[in-house]
C-alpha cells in the first residue's frame, strides 16, 4: 500500500492521504511521499488545480504518536522530519494554483495544518480541527504558529493553540478557518466539482492573485496596489485574458487554456 496515492485527470491532480489504519496519521515516510507529490503536482504545467483528502475515517489524525518514523529524542533528526515535512506545506501554500481541501473526520494537529495550507477548505458537519499538540506538551508545526494568526488574530490564535480546543465544521466555518460545511458523505464530491471547475479556469491569472493575496497581510496598500499593477501588466499579454475579453463580447462561455 502507498502512503500517498496520486491521480491526475482533466487538469486536476488528486492527492490522497492513505494510511487508512492509522486515521492517516503524519509519520515520516508520509511526509516524505505528500512533499512529493505536491512537488509533482506544482512541476506539472498541465496541472490546474489540485484535491487534497484522506481515505478511511479522517483526513489527518496528526503526528503518529507511536511511530514517528525517527528517533524523536535526536533533536537533528527532529529538524529533518519536520523539513521534509514543510516542503509539502510550502508547496501547497505557494503553488500558483488553486488547491482545494475536502476534510471529513479529524483534522487535527499536522493534519490541521495541512488542511490550512490550502486555499479553500470543504468539511463535513462531523469534521473536527484542533490544534491538539499542546495535549501532548509540544507546539504547533507544519504551519500552524502561521496559519491562525493570519486566518483568526492573535487572540483567537492563543486560545486554539493554548487550549487544544477542538473545533466541530459548523464552528471552524463561524471563526473563519474553513469555506463550506457540507452533509455527511458529500464534502468529497462538492470539492471534486469545484476542483474541476476552477480546473478550467484561467490558471495563471489565478496562481498571480493569489501571490499577491498572500503578501497583502504584511504589505501596506500602496504595496499591493504596486503589486496588482505589475500583475495585471502581465495578465493583459496572456491568451486567456484575450479568449476571456472576446467571449464576454461574443456573450459566450470562455474556453481558457491555463496561459
Amino acid at each position: 500500500m502507498t502512503i500517498v496515492n496520486t491521480n491526475f485527470q482533466n487538469g486536476v491532480f488528486k492527492i490522497i492521504l492513505n494510511r487508512p489504519d492509522k486515521i492517516n496519521a503524519l509519520n515520516r515516510d508520509l511526509a516524505l511521499d505528500l512533499a512529493k507529490a505536491v512537488s509533482e503536482a506544482e512541476s506539472n504545467p498541465d496541472v490546474r488545480a489540485v484535491l487534497v483528502y484522506g481515505n478511511g475515517k479522517g483526513f489527518c489524525a496528526g503526528g503518529d504518536l507511536k511511530d514517528f518514523g525517527i528517533h524523536t529524542d535526536n533533536p537533528n533528526e527532529v529538524k529533518e522530519f519536520l523539513k521534509e515535512g514543510q516542503e509539502a506545506v510550502l508547496g501547497l501554500y505557494n503553488m500558483e494554483k488553486p488547491v482545494i481541501a475536502a476534510v471529513h473526520g479529524p483534522a487535527v494537529g499536522a493534519g490541521c495544518n495541512i488542511a490550512f495550507a490550502c486555499d479553500i477548505i470543504i468539511a463535513e458537519e462531523s469534521a473536527v480541527f484542533s490544534e491538539i499538540f499542546s495535549q501532548v506538551g509540544v507546539i504547533p508545526d507544519f504551519g500552524g504558529l502561521y496559519f491562525l494568526p493570519h486566518k483568526v488574530g492573535m487572540h483567537v490564535a492563543s486560545e486554539l493553540v493554548f487550549t487544544g480546543k477542538k473545533l466541530k465544521a459548523n464552528e471552524a466555518k463561524e471563526y473563519g478557518l474553513i469555506n463550506q460545511v457540507t452533509t455527511e458523505g458529500e464534502a468529497l464530491e462538492k470539492a471534486r466539482k469545484l476542483a474541476s471547475s476552477l480546473a478550467q479556469g484561467p490558471t495563471k491569472t489565478l496562481g498571480m492573485a493569489k501571490r499577491i493575496m498572500h503578501q497583502a497581510p504584511n504589505s501596506s496598500l500602496e504595496e499591493i496596489l504596486q503589486l496588482e499593477a505589475y500583475g495585471q501588466a502581465i495578465t493583459f499579454q496572456s491568451r486567456d485574458f484575450k479568449e476571456g475579453r472576446d467571449a464576454f463580447l461574443e456573450k459566450r462561455q470562455p474556453e481558457f487554456l491555463g496561459y
